[in-house]
């Protein structure tokens, strides 16, 4: 299982790389280069990429023992967010042709050798596509003893008559602890800019071949047992949070709404997760700032995506399609105007820093938790406080709120939101019949208060309006939106008191 962090680099900045004192003065010898020609095979149906496999022939030219050939079989990525954890076998060929059933051999992945040897996979490889590149290799010995392989890689992918780039940077661990990894990084990122790369050369290639744009990826399950303490199952969430997150990050780069959206659904549950244990594992002060300054990007262009995509279609003004129009090129700019932010080097800074404290477990004082500590205990006993503190709060907010308040519904909105993330992260220690309910209750809640705060976001937006040919068309709208708020309002005193006697059945 390899251990890696892809980070992109501009091309005017590899001799920097070279030159840095951080691989100069930890490196074991000098660099090794190499000239790799890497052909990825498949079927037509690309049956192994489907099944999460890839099958890679190797030839290095610059190789220290000759012009070599190898072919390797890896899996799709495990990732805990920036981190790539690969199952990953190798064997050498004599020709450039590959041997799917000898490797297969040494895999003991009963499915993956399986699909191998299979006369629908065997007998019907054919070359994909291409990559190509010069690499540098520094292997590197650290103080503290610990391992790490740093390659330089310079080329590009040829798919089909495609041609992409490739400027990438990579740390695979060899000996220790992977929270180094982001370290190391930390440490260049301070006087070279880098971006982190969460797609692996084969799936940029795959990419290419099936010709489509980034989908957008909901949150998965977070995936708890019983036995896990309390500190192992805030890890799992903060890395599932940070994964929704990054993997939207292709999709916001393209302009995506959708995965604009998703991406910022990632980060309100990493900040929920976050407040929920803010007195067991303190995120450290200046993270903290740069989440907010995230926060604050990625939702000033969601609000007037929201806005041309939605609340419009419910206005019916005169010139409704003029507002549409101008929300929809106010949002177009703002979306170019957050991909330039997330390739600001305080972007890739924060999810380095975020990834390195998960890691690392660094809300610790100490290596060793104190079995004195709640995040010591199992998480099954452990998230009953967490849950009820989250539940308390919601039930306070909604027994005192007036449904007229535009605040105080605000208010009420983000309780149940904490809430139900709440509920959502411990689900799998939690009663399942009696969680789907509590969870789908809040879900109703927050659609509603949701749609009354896109009408708030809304009457601001169209306020700032200074285009004079549509100052009054925005007027008009306000004065509708005021209309639709009052009679949106009605029956939300009894959805609060509804909300006000919800409980969970039990807790495990």
């Amino acid at each position: 299982m390899e251990t890696e962090l892809k980070l992109k680099i501009d091309a005017i900045d590899r001799s920097r790389i070279y030159e840095h004192p951080l691989l100069v003065d930890n490196a074991r010898a000098v660099p090794s280069e190499h000239q790799l020609v890497d052909t990825y095979y498949d079927t037509k149906k690309l049956d192994l990429w489907r099944h999460g496999v890839t099958l890679r022939v190797r030839e290095d030219g610059l190789s220290e023992e000759g012009s070599i050939r190898t072919q390797t079989v890896k899996t799709a990525s495990v990732s805990s967010a920036s981190l790539h954890q690969r199952g990953e076998w190798e064997s050498a060929l004599s020709s450039a042709v590959p041997q799917p059933s000898e490797i297969a051999r040494q895999i003991k992945v009963e499915r993956i050798a399986k699909l191998l040897r299979s006369p629908n996979v065997a007998e019907h490889l054919y070359p994909i596509f291409t990559n190509t590149t010069h690499r540098t290799i520094w292997n590197l010995d650290l103080p503290d003893g610990q391992q790490v392989e740093c390659s330089l890689d310079s080329g590009n992918i040829d798919c089909r008559g495609q041609n992409l780039p490739i400027e990438e940077l990579e740390f695979e661990l060899k000996k220790g602890n992977p929270t180094q990894l982001f370290d190391l990084a930390l440490a260049l990122h301070r006087d070279i800019p880098l971006e982190l790369s969460n797609d692996s050369k084969a799936a940029r290639g795959y990419a290419m071949l099936e010709n489509r744009p980034p989908e957008p990826v909901k949150a998965g399950r977070v995936k708890l047992l019983p036995k896990m303490s309390l500190e192992n199952a805030f890890r799992c969430m903060g890395f599932n949070c940070l994964q929704q997150m990054e993997a939207n990050m292709p999709g916001v780069l393209n302009q995506s709404v959708e995965s604009l959206h998703q991406m910022r659904v990632g980060l309100r549950r990493l900040r929920a997760l976050l407040d929920m244990f803010e007195p067991l594992a303190k995120l450290p002060p200046e993270v903290r700032v740069s989440l907010d300054w995230l926060a604050g990007e990625l939702g000033a262009t969601r609000d007037w995506d929201v806005l041309a995509t939605s609340t419009l279609d419910e206005i019916t003004t005169p010139n409704q399609g003029r507002l549409v129009a101008l929300a929809t090129t106010q949002a177009r700019s703002l979306h170019q105007t957050l991909v330039l932010s997330l390739h600001e080097p305080r972007y890739t800074e924060l999810l380095l820093q975020l990834n390195g404290w998960l890691h690392g477990r660094a809300w610790r004082k100490e290596e060793h938790l104190s079995k004195k500590s709640a995040l010591a205990k199992r998480a099954v006993d452990g998230m009953t406080p967490l849950l009820k503190k989250a539940e308390k709060r919601l039930i306070s907010r909604v027994n005192s709120a007036n449904q007229h308040d535009a605040s105080a519904r605000h208010r009420v909105r983000i309780a149940a939101k904490k809430a139900r993330y709440a509920a959502e992260f411990f689900s799998d220690l939690l009663p399942n019949k009696a969680v789907k309910h509590y969870i789908s209750a809040l879900s109703q809640l927050q659609d509603r208060l949701g749609s009354l705060n896109d009408l708030e976001v809304a009457k601001t937006l169209l306020s700032g309006i200074t285009e004079p040919s549509s100052t009054q068309d925005g007027a008009l709208a306000i004065g509708y939106i005021g209309l639709k708020l009052q009679q949106n309002t009605k029956g939300l005193a009894s959805l609060f008191r509804t909300t006000g006697r919800l409980r969970m059945a039990s807790y495990k």
